[in-house]
């Protein structure tokens, strides 16, 4: 074996845990059948966990080389079979999708609203969304990008209809279906364009011909690559469901099984929101004029703020806790969007002058994290709530909290840190991204936010009022109480509880900012 065959095994293996034990999981399941109902599941999480072992070894030497005083990543990352990046920012968003995947299965194991006869399948076709999320946040190039693209999506597509006698989740994955057949179709369209005119599929020679194209006097040519840029970046809106390529979210949160709806609300739009990133950084930031990008991060900002204030307002009217999640998401995809409109934003101070990339990429790093921790704890919560009441509505929450102390407790504070209150996670997640939009000239954008931020106080405690402050012991739903919390699913919920507290202390925020710092500045 050569040392560049060496180097890129090295690279894939996280890919390669993933792949090798989604293969397991599926022939054992042939095998086996219902005689052994959970040992795919436990295949998959010993996938999940071999390639999390592998990324936080690599995450761990890039923070040494970083305390260091060297770089955590050469100025030319690795490339492995020259289509994958092998730097920080890949890393780190590929340990948010497999480490969410993780949990999701762990929560699939243990909930009682699966079919039976189909849970083998179950989680392979989670790993292989999981693959796919991977693949998409470490290319840069548009070929890979695609096939990775539909590696997560079609898997998504499945798991959304899984419960196939129920008619809502069969009208979940139609529409999924139906708006990412769509989207993909933009996206693609845009893509062909950016090929036409740059005869290249890395972003790194696109890049090139957006700037030489923009800037020249051809009116043809500068509509070409607006229109390339507005089409590609409809399909990455798309996937993490930004006004106004949102309309499938609610109906497809509601439907999908609740550890279906957990992995699009977390590893799927972590996976977005890292092709978002790259992709931006790799056409706009590396050569585009001042102009063009000033403009375009306005526009990024007016979508921030729509997207963000239609989901918070729309969030208010629902009933359906899945359903209010998902607008949750959405406007959390607008908060997200503030650290893209400021890290295109060019700036003028002190003598000093240039994008705003670090500062818009540490800031929203840090509050992914913040909003991944709270939002796969809150859907912990719903689970388990779920599973022992069968409880969908806000009604059917009223006195839970007593009947179910631990896991109400759990909640609330999960969505006090999506609201931004301190001492939790998300408070820092969103002063940061407050304080980002400041120094990006964006003073407006980081208003509106706030103001935002207040609106959500009244949905999230909606549900904490109707859990401790509407009767007691739950009534007719704690009547049909059906046993305790899995001791898997519980830790979980406990794991991430004390994450989403720690991150928001001192300690907490300093060695959070050390991972996002270090993948932050991991450039292509």
């Amino acid at each position: 074996m050569t040392p560049e065959m060496a180097a890129d095994l090295r690279a894939l293996a996280p890919e390669l845990w993933l792949t090798g034990a989604l293969c397991a999981a599926l022939l054992a399941d042939l095998v086996f059948g219902r005689r052994a109902r959970q040992l795919p599941a436990l295949l998959c999480l010993l996938g999940v966990a071999g390639a999390l072992w592998v990324l936080t070894g690599d995450f761990g030497d890039r923070l040494s080389l970083a305390a260091g005083g060297a770089a955590g990543w050469p100025e030319r990352p690795y490339r492995v079979l020259g289509l994958l990046a092998h730097d920080g920012l890949a890393d780190f968003f590929r340990l948010l999708v497999i480490s969410a995947t993780g949990l999701v299965v762990l929560h699939g194991m243990v909930f009682r609203q699966l079919e039976e006869d189909s849970r083998g399948e179950f989680s392979p076709l989670l790993l292989a969304a999981a693959l796919g999320g991977c693949l998409l946040v470490a290319t840069d190039h548009l070929l890979m990008l695609l096939l990775g693209m539909e590696m997560l999506s079609l898997p998504s597509y499945l798991l959304a209809g899984w419960q196939r006698r129920e008619r809502r989740s069969s009208e979940a994955a139609l529409k999924y279906l139906v708006y990412g057949a769509l989207a993909s179709g933009l996206m693609v369209f845009g893509f062909s364009l950016l090929y036409g005119l740059s005869g290249s599929l890395r972003l790194s020679d696109i890049a090139v011909a957006v700037v030489e194209n923009w800037e020249s006097t051809d009116l043809l040519r500068n509509t070409a690559v607006a229109f390339a840029s507005v089409l590609a970046l409809a399909g990455m809106g798309f996937k993490v469901a930004i006004f106004p390529f949102h309309f499938w979210a609610p109906d497809v949160y509601e439907g999908s099984p609740t550890p279906v709806t957990a992995l699009l609300a977390v590893a799927s739009k972590a996976a977005g929101f890292g092709l978002l990133v790259r992709f931006v950084d790799g056409v706009f930031l590396s050569s585009a004029s001042v102009d063009w990008m000033n403009g375009f991060s306005q526009l990024i900002a007016v979508l921030a703020a729509v997207t963000m204030t239609y989901g918070n307002v729309t969030a208010v009217l629902q009933r359906n806790v899945k359903r209010l999640l998902a607008y949750s998401s959405i406007s959390h995809a607008g908060y997200l969007l503030m650290g893209v409109a400021v890290m295109s934003h060019w700036v003028t101070a002190d003598g000093q002058s240039g994008f705003m990339a670090d500062t818009g990429v540490q800031a929203l790093l840090f509050y992914l994290v913040t909003y991944y921790l709270a939002t796969l704890g809150a859907f912990a919560c719903v689970m388990a709530l779920a599973n022992r009441y069968g409880a969908e509505d806000t009604d059917d929450y009223n006195g839970l909290g007593w009947s179910s102390p631990w896991i109400g407790a759990a909640l609330v504070l999960f969505l006090a840190s999506l609201t931004g209150l301190p001492p939790t996670a998300g408070f820092t997640g969103k002063l940061m991204l407050f304080q980002a939009a400041f120094d990006g000239d964006l003073a407006w954008l980081a208003v509106v936010a706030a103001l935002n931020s207040v609106v959500a106080l009244f949905y999230y405690f909606k549900l904490a009022r109707a859990l401790f402050l509407r009767g007691e012991g739950g009534g007719e739903m704690a009547a049909q109480a059906r046993g305790l919390a899995p001791a898997s699913a519980a830790a979980s919920v406990v794991g991430l509880g004390a994450a989403t507290v720690w991150f928001g202390v001192g300690p907490g925020i300093d060695s959070l900012m050390n991972w996002v710092t270090v993948a932050g500045g991991a450039g292509g």
